[in-house]
């Protein structure tokens, strides 16, 4: 008996663990833009592909998974969710891979005192961020120019970067300044405080006006 009801939590567990899984990529899908590239290298959009096919994969094994377990099908359900899980690990692996040859590429010979972003997943983009803020405290720089593109590939514009942007600004002590030098730009300045961050909702309304300027878009 004991053996028995082990055996069906392990189930349980691995069944919810992906259905987790499984809703948290979509909640985190809906609210995910790239930072839009169109002159990457070819392994980068290969990657990138490879990436896609495999979370396509995982999702179809989810949701085989939790229809498994509804029906009553334990066994099943569980050898579903650990193909799924092997999918998601698939995923993460092409993407890290992606971001890493991007991000390299985009920012090759470029000053320390700048990066771009083009190409990041808005989470990438928020970890290359944090790096480099930690780097720039530790060699003493007093600025930092982040590349973040316009938005205009995003539905919402630079909504989906604003959040984790706020977040490395409260970290640090840093102001942060749009549009400088270029539009789709922010100037971190070291020392001086976060000051005051509503700008970050003027800079989202009025990306979509400036179609012709500078900097990439997002």
């Amino acid at each position: 008996m004991g053996n028995s009801q082990s055996s069906i939590d392990k189930i349980e567990s691995a069944v919810d663990k992906g259905l987790r899984i499984y809703k948290l990529f979509k909640e985190y899908q809906n609210n995910q833009e790239e930072i839009h590239v169109e002159d990457g290298p070819e392994d980068y959009h290969r990657l990138r592909a490879l990436a896609g096919e495999e979370a396509q994969k995982r999702n179809q094994f989810y949701e085989r998974s939790q229809a498994a377990y509804q029906a009553g099908d334990g066994a099943e359900a569980k050898e579903l969710s650990v193909q799924g899980h092997k999918h998601d690990r698939a995923m993460k692996h092409y993407n890290q891979q992606a971001a890493d040859l991007i991000f390299a590429e985009k920012n090759k010979g470029r000053s320390p005192y700048e990066i771009d972003l083009h190409g990041l997943f808005v989470k990438e983009a928020a970890e290359k961020v944090d790096e480099a803020l930690k780097r720039c405290e530790r060699e003493g720089q007093d600025h930092l120019v982040i590349i973040v593109g316009k938005g205009l590939h995003s539905p919402d514009h630079i909504a989906k970067l604003k959040p984790a942007i706020t977040e490395m600004v409260k970290r640090y002590n840093v102001s942060c300044e749009p549009n400088r030098p270029n539009p789709g730009c922010l100037y971190v300045e070291f020392g001086k405080g976060t000051g005051d961050l509503s700008w970050l909702d003027r800079f989202s309304s009025k990306l979509d006006k400036k179609m012709n300027d500078e900097c990439m878009i997002m």
